[in-house]
């Protein structure tokens, strides 16, 4: 073949390629067209990361808050339980943070109704300062504690045994407002 066919057939070729490259097609896709949301999205602010100061904070009001703040005290006893010691613990490192060096507090001593008046009100401030004792060991300042001898004046419950006298006997932490 000479050179002069092979290049008419090569533009054939090419001219035919580009014939049917370029044809027509028919573009209408009959697949329906979903509507595009122009909505703008609502964008959230990420919320600031927890300090470790805050979160030290968050966990102990969640740990005084699951304690309580009320020690209970055996018959007689004004000697705080190892149950008593924990709830005090909480609080105590409350009250130590250079924050809350204003907080009172103040330690309310509760006794049953078995024994005198006035060996209830002794029980009651043994018991009030028992716990006041404790708080200072763990670093609450004497000035942020303030005890106070209820006796038997003021029962949790009112009943006459041993269920009700043992709520009964008792220290409560009271927070000055």
């Amino acid at each position: 073949m000479s050179i002069l066919k092979m290049g008419k057939s090569l533009v054939i070729v090419a001219s035919a390629t580009l014939i049917f490259g370029c044809a027509g097609t028919d573009t209408k896709d009959d697949t329906p067209v979903e509507p595009v949301d122009t909505t703008p999205a609502v964008v959230v602010p990420e919320a600031p990361k927890e300090t470790e100061e805050a979160r030290a904070l968050r966990m102990n009001k969640e740990a005084r808050q699951a304690a309580g703040s009320t020690v209970y005290f055996e018959l007689d006893e004004d000697v705080v339980s190892s149950k008593g010691r924990s709830i005090l613990e909480a609080h105590a490192w409350f009250l130590s943070q250079p924050a809350n060096a204003n907080t009172v507090i103040a330690v309310d001593g509760h006794c049953d109704e078995r024994g005198t008046p006035a060996y209830n009100l002794a029980l009651g401030e043994r018991r009030a300062k028992a716990v006041a004792q404790i708080l200072m060991s763990y670093g609450v300042s004497s000035s942020q504690i303030k005890t106070v001898s209820h006796g038997e004046e003021s029962p949790a419950n009112p009943g006459h045994d041993e269920s009700a006298w043992s709520e009964n006997r008792r220290a409560v932490l009271d927070y000055a407002e």
